[in-house]
């Protein structure tokens, strides 16, 4: 599962320097959110390898990207990460097992 998710993140580096390249900008940002979202699934599921400071690690870079753009920011990126930010809140606020999960992860 981690191999697929780095080989995942590597694809969606290699786009986003493709569109830099074509585009003058670094592009959406949403592959990497969408890959986000898959690391938040597995790491609900237990597996050890997804820890909350890879979960951490690409939240930032989520971030970075999204600053690094010149160009006008993507609505739809924006409320897709809006949207996985308040899920993770509010993983956090159900509290039990996974809300232990969520608690060293900083979504805000």
């Amino acid at each position: 599962v981690l191999l697929c998710l780095k080989r995942a993140l590597r694809i969606a580096n290699a786009a986003q320097q493709m569109a830099n390249v074509s585009k003058g900008s670094s592009g959406s940002v949403i592959l990497f959110i969408e890959i986000l979202n898959k690391y938040l699934y597995f790491f609900e599921k237990g597996i050890p390898q997804i820890t909350n400071t890879v979960i951490q690690d690409l939240i930032e870079l989520i971030r970075t990207e999204k600053q690094n753009d010149s160009s006008a920011s993507d609505p739809s990126a924006e409320a897709f990460f809006a949207s996985t930010l308040r899920y993770i809140e509010f993983q956090k606020q159900k509290g039990g097992s996974i809300g232990e999960k969520y608690e060293q992860i900083k979504a805000s």
